[in-house]
């Protein structure tokens, strides 16, 4: 039998010698105990892990016994609107933590659910088709393709949609039943010409930037030919944006020798125009005015320098001075290596989760529907006309599925900030005269 051995250390050699009978028997307790040890171990890890999967068995099964008022939320998570996509999930998960540790609705837990269109229109459309067999209402989506995919299944299955209907030629095809989530473009859109044209009187001659695949942007293109002309500003065209083709779009504007420039576009191409246009010797900033869909945080802090002195409008304020908005920006800071919500979806989805609970409350409802057609109807008619609501940047109201609300005029810095314009009747009491010296310098509104 082969003897195991010992090594002994001496100077500069080792010697190999038997073990004794006693070390033996020590050396053979020893790994006993270990082994004891060790399987006592596995016994109580594997005990434990074995509670654990008990627990959240246990928990699954009261969760699914549980009442719970369910919220649909269709959003392109993925995709190439994934950037706003991120942000409204962020909210809805956001919203739903407020309101359970506030008691839920009537003292029962909400559960928001997030559904990804991945900005495909034949997606939104398989996602609407399911909601609508079983939901009372439905959120999303939020961009106007996907919304515009899922209109026949909406007005086919009479369900309140709470999506992107923010044109009125849409919301009278789809009343009552099509409310749209942000604010009223055309309105905002209008009121941002006007006051680009106070504080900027010497501007005459116009040029409209917008994309030909987007209908919205075509839509609003038309209706400020005719506000120009009340403004009496010149009217010269609309240079159509095709994506990629942005500088034969530029040199196209440069052609038409205008003096002014409203952009329609979305923000990457916004970016695009503005910084070719500038290169090319349209050096004053504020010759140009954009739409809340031009706004965007990486295209801001991508073009700080020339986006300087030039001039867009938002649905929403991120520096807005409300507690509520406080707590909320924080929260979203504190997730997003502290940066401020990009995007007016942010307030105006938390906005629409916060309606949707009182009107649960105010109609009395149950978390699971008991009429579900008679539940729906209630539930338009709350939406479509819907009483004056405190919202997280200030109160807002549904007028017949048109969503009215404030609208924020900015003028970026040197630095890329948003700085607020003062309102007209602020704008008229320093600068009654309104003359051209008094009002273009953008120090006056830092």
């Amino acid at each position: 039998m082969e003897k195991k051995l010992l090594s002994v250390r001496g100077r500069g050699k080792t010697e190999k010698k038997p073990l004794s009978a006693k070390s033996r028997g020590q050396e053979g307790r020893k790994l006993a105990k270990a082994f004891l040890v060790l399987g006592l171990l596995v016994c109580l890890f594997g005990a434990a892990w074995q509670a654990e999967a008990l627990r959240q068995a246990e928990n699954r099964k009261k969760a699914e016994g549980t009442p719970c008022y369910e919220l649909t939320v269709l959003v392109p998570v993925t995709g190439a609107l994934s950037y706003i996509g991120e942000p409204v999930q962020w909210t809805m998960e956001y919203a739903q933590e407020v309101i359970n540790a506030a008691g839920g609705i009537n003292g029962i837990p909400v559960r928001i659910s997030v559904l990804d269109t991945e900005c495909n229109t034949e997606k939104a459309k398989n996602l609407i088709s399911e909601a609508v067999k079983e939901q009372r209402i439905l959120i999303g989506p939020i961009d106007t393709p996907g919304t515009m995919a899922g209109m026949e299944l909406i007005l086919e299955h009479r369900i309140p949609n709470v999506a992107t209907y923010s044109y009125e030629e849409i919301r009278i095809q789809t009343a009552p039943y099509g409310i749209s989530y942000l604010g009223d473009t055309e309105e905002g859109e209008i009121e941002a010409v006007k006051h680009w044209k106070r504080l900027n009187p010497d501007i005459s001659r116009v040029i409209i930037l917008a994309s030909p695949t987007e209908n919205s942007q075509m839509d609003i293109a038309e209706l400020l030919e005719g506000v120009l002309e009340q403004l009496g500003m010149e009217f010269v065209e609309v240079v159509l944006v095709e994506q990629g083709q942005e500088r034969r779009a530029v040199v196209q504007a440069l052609n038409d020798k205008a003096d002014g420039y409203i952009s329609l576009v979305r923000a990457e191409e916004h970016g695009i125009i503005v910084s070719e246009l500038r290169k090319r010797g349209i050096t004053e900033g504020r010759r140009f005015t954009a739409s809340f869909a031009s706004y965007e945080s990486g295209m801001i802090e991508k073009n700080q320098e020339v986006l300087a002195d030039t001039y867009i409008w938002n649905k929403y304020d991120a520096d807005y001075p409300g507690e509520m908005w406080k707590k909320l920006a924080a929260a979203y800071q504190e997730d997003h290596e502290g940066k401020l919500p990009g995007s007016h979806v942010v307030p105006d989805m938390y906005n629409v989760v916060m309606a949707w609970k009182q009107c649960m409350e105010e109609l009395g409802l149950k978390p699971e529907a008991e009429d579900l057609e008679r539940e729906r109807e209630k539930i338009a008619e709350w939406f479509y006309n819907s009483p004056v609501l405190e919202g997280i940047q200030g109160e807002y109201q549904w007028i017949e599925g048109s969503k009215t609300s404030a609208a924020y005029y900015f003028q970026f810095d040197e630095k890329g900030d948003c700085v607020l314009v003062p309102p007209e009747e602020a704008l008229e009491a320093a600068h009654p005269k309104n003359s051209a010296e008094n009002v273009y310098p953008s120090e006056n509104w830092k």
